[in-house]
């Protein structure tokens, strides 16, 4: 029996699947000793981005 899915479910389905892989690569770069953050650090990273446009 074939199971179709509609465009919606199928975009969802593909966005779950491409926030995995970011997760998964920023995992990947932690345990490899990348810079790391705290919220707050990043909170402030943010507004400053924020600010400058």
């Amino acid at each position: 029996m074939l199971a179709f899915m509609s465009i919606k479910g199928f975009e969802g389905r593909d966005q779950m699947l491409k926030l995995q892989e970011r997760v998964l690569q920023a995992e990947e770069e932690r345990i490899n000793g990348a810079e790391t953050f705290s919220i707050d650090q990043a909170r402030e990273r943010l507004r400053e981005r924020l600010e400058i446009r």
